[in-house]
């Protein structure tokens, strides 16, 4: 089912934003505002079900399939990386830095 898992936001009040620990100058930040996200999710709606659990959000997909083109990564390395890298999780829609 397209849809996104609700955040818990008063557990977010020990996370540290994004926005505070990055350059947003880095071209991987530039590159997210340029990316009509919206228009992304609208194509790949129609491949999701109207039932069931719901989908990890279609920007976290598709703009993990881009870094994983983008730095020659494979399936495995992208997701390690990712954790490691705040950009990364910027690119892909995190508000929070995640840790896992």
């Amino acid at each position: 089912m397209l849809g996104k898992i609700k955040q818990d936001l008063q557990q977010n009040l020990f996370k540290t934003r994004l926005t505070e620990l990055i350059n947003m100058d880095h071209p991987l930040v530039k590159l997210a505002h340029e990316i009509s996200w919206d228009k992304i999710e609208a194509e790949f709606e129609g491949l999701f079900s109207k039932e069931g659990r719901p989908s990890i959000a279609v920007r976290k997909i598709a703009g993990m399939l881009l870094l994983k083109e983008m730095f020659k990564e494979s399936d495995e390395s992208v997701v390690e990386r990712w954790i490691e890298n705040a950009y990364w999780q910027y690119f892909t829609g995190e508000d929070f830095f995640q840790t896992e």
